[in-house]
């Protein structure tokens, strides 16, 4: 094979290992008459080299099984509690989903773009798997909801200018009126249909008792250097947020919330400050 292009070598190797049937039929020495793969002289040629060489299948299956091990571990890292739920655990079980996702995908693993890889991960399960769940664990929806919703946190991190983070600083009486509080650069509001507190303060995919009672959370990031933050917060606190678009002062704001919604003014000018310490709010 030393004639052969290298190039043209490296893109049939890739070639083989994501079509199955390509794949196959090397292995029996029918490659020849494949139909639909387009494959010249050449390529057929560097197909007889692999077929020739003892150790192409343990290569071929070695990546594979690698791949989907790398793959898990990803999933495991933002995703452990939607794994935990569809495999129950197994070590085993986790391996052959991961292998199948990847088949899925023609072995196109998306290497170091983790974040994308287990938002292509949850398409899958609710694109295949749940289909033949019946049915499907438990509180699986509401769990992928919350774990995509820190991964889509965590991407919208990088773009986040330096000087967009909330600094942590105190607040005097004398200067709250006159400040104009917008909400922090990363957070999202997620409204689910069970209280999965206990779930996700347990730290631990397989502890924790669901709540049945839906609740609404706010999560956020305070700075790169900090992890992601979670709290349940009530329709008065959610409206306050919405309203925090830095265009108006809290007195401003505290006057029109008592108007317009019936919050008592006072209410609302604690809960900026609260907000503000928490870094929930920048001003």
């Amino acid at each position: 094979m030393t004639p052969l292009s290298s190039k043209r070598v490296y893109e049939v190797w890739t070639q083989v290992i994501q079509d199955e049937e390509l794949y196959e039929a090397m292995l029996e020495g029918t490659h020849g008459r494949l139909e639909g793969r387009g494959l010249d002289a050449e390529a057929i040629a560097i197909l007889d080299g692999f077929r020739a060489e003892p150790g192409t299948r343990w290569n071929i299956e070695n990546l594979r099984f690698r791949s989907s091990l790398e793959v898990g571990d990803t999933i495991v890292s933002y995703m452990p509690r939607t794994l935990r739920l569809l495999t129950r655990g197994d070590a085993d079980w986790r391996q052959d989903l991961c292998f199948e996702y990847l088949a899925h995908h023609r072995w196109r693993a998306l290497g170091h773009m983790r974040l994308a890889e287990c938002e292509r991960f949850a398409a899958f399960v609710r694109s295949r798997v749940i289909k033949r769940r019946s049915p499907p664990p438990p509180h699986l929806e509401a769990v992928m909801a919350f774990e995509l919703a820190v991964i889509g946190l965590l991407r919208a991190t990088s773009r986040v200018a330096p000087d967009a983070w909330p600094v942590r600083r105190e607040v005097t009486e004398a200067e709250l009126p006159a400040l104009r509080p917008r909400r922090s650069p990363v957070q999202t509001v997620l409204e689910l249909d069970v209280d999965l507190r206990p779930w996700i303060e347990s730290g631990d995919p397989s502890r924790g008792e669901v709540g049945p009672k839906p609740i609404t959370l706010l999560i956020h990031m305070p700075s790169l250097d900090e992890p992601h933050r979670t709290k349940t917060i009530s329709e008065g606190v959610r409206v306050v947020l919405e309203s925090c678009g830095g265009d108006r002062t809290v007195e401003a704001l505290a006057a029109e919330l008592e108007d317009e919604y019936g919050l008592p003014a006072a209410d609302v000018r604690r809960l900026v400050r609260t907000l503000l310490d928490e870094r929930i709010l920048c001003a």
